[in-house]
């Protein structure tokens, strides 16, 4: 009986964390969805990078080097996986890492954001 028992209770322990690992890897691959991205980024964000993304935040010019537009021909070429990074673990001094604050989700909503900005914006 206390055989059954360890097995059962082992069994249900091995399910249990494939559940958690199988739930926090589609954390991860998720698509990004413009909408929440929006609000990720107006609220983290746009202080330094504009409400546009185009670097033209209240702190933009506050930072050395100013916070660059995330609309720019640079920028774009980037995979979302660099901008995930990027946003993930921050850009030199100026930057903060938002990983751990934002989750991957999170990041992924934000990239998806920007690259919809780069559909509706006309760059000069």
């Amino acid at each position: 009986m206390r055989r059954v028992l360890g097995r059962s209770f082992s069994l249900l322990l091995v399910v249990l964390l494939a559940t958690l690992l199988d739930a926090r890897a589609g954390e991860a691959t998720s698509p990004g969805d413009p909408a929440l991205g929006k609000a990720r980024f107006e609220q983290y964000c746009a202080v330094c990078h504009g409400h546009h993304a185009q670097g033209d935040g209240p702190m933009a010019k506050a930072t050395t080097p100013p916070a660059p537009s995330l609309v720019s021909p640079e920028v774009r070429k980037r995979s979302d996986q660099d901008l995930v990074r990027a946003m993930a673990d921050g850009m030199g001094v100026t930057m903060p890492a938002w990983r751990g604050i934002l989750s991957d989700q999170d990041l992924l909503d934000v990239a998806a954001y920007l690259r919809s900005l780069g559909e509706l914006t006309h760059l000069p």
